[in-house]
């Protein structure tokens, strides 16, 4: 039997909420119709969808990819019921989006900024976050990363490089007698680093020597990371983008270049994601570019 569009609809709720209950609560629904519409469902398509049970509810793999094609459709329906609202090319609905700290002041926020003025009736939510999310548990659109990204179901493409370079305050370099030629040296030196760099820290630089060290401190914070960095604490591996400023001011020296990294995009559309995503993408890279060509 075909699948009905409303039993689809019941899914994506019991996903979104995670929770039968909370699912019939937001369709006002008994908790018994809508277990009834997600078990219809699996039969009509002829696979489980979800693993139930009395703690916790997960997706199969098979309901992953449902779920992304769910996500599809209801996007394409809320795409065309604007379209029809709004006669102009203005973008409507909403668009939820994650991205490493590093990159939302330089490049993120300045990027929403253009798209509040040119599409006012598109509502974004950001989350700054350094660590890996699950897209369909967060309910995220579109996800920012910087650095080699293991293969998951998720559609990824490459957006461009991120500089980074290691950087210490001039207290810290006089204090260390300068600059050593030989850069292996710099294991001996304090470091500063972020929790997802782990411990022992591993830079390849761009002349290609490899350092390793053990920080001194560590936090999940890139503003606090930059503090320390400023207060002569250690040697912290910092974007380009973020630092250049603090360079400019004499606040931080830029001691030698670590290998850039990777910036991907990734999304669950099963084709071409939804216009507001492919919109608020070529925004991210027009203000990176931007970002790169003003350095």
């Amino acid at each position: 039997m075909k699948p009905s569009l409303e039993d689809m609809q019941v899914f994506l709720a019991v996903v979104e909420a995670r929770s039968f209950t909370l699912a019939a609560d937001r369709l006002e629904r008994t908790k018994s119709a809508v277990s009834q519409a997600v078990t219809r469902l699996e039969s009509d398509i002829g696979t489980r969808l979800l693993y139930r049970s009395t703690r916790s509810l997960s997706l199969t793999e098979a309901g992953s990819e449902f779920y992304a094609h769910c996500r599809e459709i209801k996007d394409i329906y809320n795409s065309a019921l604007a379209g029809l609202r709004n006669s102009s090319d203005k973008l409507a609905g909403s668009l939820s989006v994650t991205a490493p700290h590093a990159l939302c002041g330089p490049v993120i926020v300045p990027a929403i900024i253009k798209l509040a003025e040119q599409h006012p009736h598109l509502k974004i939510r950001l989350l700054a976050n350094d660590s890996p999310m699950d897209l369909i548990e967060s309910q995220v659109d579109l996800a920012i990363r910087v650095g080699n990204l293991e293969l998951q179901s998720a559609k990824i493409s490459k957006l461009g490089l991120l500089g980074e370079s290691l950087y210490a305050s001039p207290q810290l370099i006089d204090n260390q007698c300068g600059v050593p030629t030989d850069l292996t040296e710099l294991e001996n030196w304090p470091h500063i680093s972020n929790d997802w760099q782990g411990s022992p820290l591993k830079y390849e630089l761009q002349s290609g020597v490899q350092v390793r060290a053990t920080p001194k401190i560590r936090c999940n914070s890139l503003h606090d990371i930059v503090q320390l960095t400023e207060a002569g604490i250690g040697v912290a591996r910092l974007p380009d983008i973020i630092a250049r400023k603090k360079v400019k001011n004499g606040i931080l020296c830029p001691i030698t270049s670590v290998a850039a990294a990777p910036i991907h995009y990734m999304h669950l559309f099963s084709k071409r994601p939804p216009a507001k995503v492919q919109i608020f993408v070529k925004a991210v890279k027009a203000q990176l570019q931007n970002c790169t060509e003003t350095g």
